[in-house]
């Protein structure tokens, strides 16, 4: 899984030219599964300023306890993923494109991981240019982005059981553990679509497409488990051909952490703090505000979790490390002008040593409600929001020990009929959300 804090997931799509017609890019439809981190050949992209693939070389291990480069051995990584683990897990609901039954909804997963004697092996992988980069290609962090695409491993082969509570999935099949660094563990198994023990049943329901491939991928750190049950369809009509992804469920939970990270428990500390220490820390917070007038009046905040998990990143090339927490706000002036409870996606980043050197926090959404709902869904007084389609309030900020400082304003919003009903416009350009910036206030210690 890529585990970045801030960027959004991209949507993987594929497809290829036959019969003398045009691309047909027909993964856009499908929603992108988030992985764990896994082996195999993956290429460099020009925006980094390379441009090649991952050469792999793979070499024997002749035991749990033999020492790799890597500096841990497989009986480490084995200790992450070894034995049973029980989670929730959401079904994706049905849609227009394919359907996974008969579960829906939220049910339970067991996963249950042995060994039994599987091959070991220290898998190197080096990045290799396919081209010699011009003195205008070099771009600050190219080395370190190629080290990241590129991640010699452990891996084992192990057996994996996997049973979900309404029955779609009793299927005991072969797998593999792999690990770059010992404080979590990827795992990945592919399921024989003609050979499931599960009532698991897939249905294509556009013409065309077929259902390629079904693979389990996900990872266990510190007692926790996450992962995905992930399809590849593929479509032709035999002059076009094309290949889509879709993830028909997720454990523990559905959508926290698509945007990347490892989804944990609040009170697992992969870094030297967990999302539950940041909460606490900052769970009451005091502070003066200023309105946008100069009048002053005294703020208090309380911040709590809106899931059972986080978004842990171990850093890298791509992201920084730290957790994002997604929290839910709550603001109240003492002039009586705000009592808003909003949502709120917090960040707190790492040092080098996984120490926490900053926690800051800003609103998830940007669209708001009709002017006359606006008082009432945001507790906000004082604002003439008419004459907008719609009006939202933003809050950021960031804590330090227990202390906050940060910003909230009100926004109205002119919204095209292009982003309120995009049939009113099929592959037309859309001059998207005009925001305009009402007032509001700031506030510190």
């Amino acid at each position: 899984m890529s585990s970045s804090l801030r960027r959004s997931s991209s949507l993987r799509h594929s497809s290829v030219r036959a019969g003398g017609r045009g691309l047909l890019v027909v993964a856009a439809l499908l929603a992108a599964a988030c992985t764990a981190p896994r082996g195999g050949s993956q290429t460099g992209h020009d925006g980094a300023g390379i441009d090649g693939a991952c050469e792999e070389t793979s070499i024997v291990v002749g035991s749990l306890e033999e020492a790799t480069a890597l500096g841990f051995t497989a009986g480490e990584v084995l200790a992450q993923a070894e034995g049973t683990f029980e989670s929730p897990i959401v079904w994706a609901p049905p849609d227009d494109m394919v359907n996974a039954g008969p579960e829906q909804g939220e049910g339970e997963i067991t996963i249950d991981v042995a060994h039994g004697g599987g091959a070991i092996r220290f898998v190197e992988s080096r990045f290799v240019e396919s081209r010699p980069r011009e003195s205008n290609d070099e771009m600050e962090g190219g080395p370190a982005i190629a080290g990241d695409l590129c991640k010699s491993r452990i891996e084992i082969d192990v057996e994996l059981t996997i049973a979900t509570s309404g029955g779609a999935l009793a299927e005991t099949v072969p797998a593999i553990l792999s690990s770059s660094d010992p404080r979590h563990v990827a795992l990945e198994a592919a399921l024989d679509l003609d050979a499931l023990s599960g009532s698991l049943v897939i249905t294509p329901q556009r013409e065309g497409w077929a259902l390629a491939d079904l693979t389990i991928r996900g990872g266990m750190a510190a007692g926790a488990s996450w992962g995905s049950i992930d399809a590849r369809l593929e479509y032709s009509d035999g002059e076009v051909t094309g290949a889509g992804f879709r993830s028909f469920a997720s454990w523990p939970t559905a959508e926290t952490c698509a945007r990347g990270g490892l989804p944990l428990p609040l009170d697992t500390a992969l870094l030297a703090f967990s999302a539950a220490d940041v909460l606490a820390e900052n769970a009451e917070v005091a502070a003066t505000f200023t309105w946008d007038d100069g009048t002053t009046t005294g703020i208090a905040m309380s911040l709590g979790a809106a899931d059972d998990v986080a978004c842990v990143s171990l850093g890298g090339a791509f992201d920084e490390a730290g957790v994002r927490i997604p929290a839910r706000l709550h603001l109240v002036t003492e002039d009586g002008r705000v009592d808003l409870e909003t949502d709120v996606d917090v960040y707190a980043l790492a040092d080098a040593e996984g120490r926490l050197v900053e926690a800051s926090f800003q609103s998830v959404r940007m669209r708001g409600v009709a002017p006359d709902d606006f008082e009432a869904t945001y507790g906000i007084t004082g604002f003439d929001v008419s004459g907008y389609d719609e009006a939202s309030p933003i809050v950021r900020g960031a804590f330090t020990g227990g202390s906050s400082a940060g910003a909230l304003k009100v926004l109205g919003l002119t919204v095209p009929e292009c982003v309120r009903d995009p049939a009113s416009n099929p592959g037309g350009g859309c001059e998207g959300i005009d925001t305009t910036e009402l007032g509001g206030g700031t506030w510190a210690p």
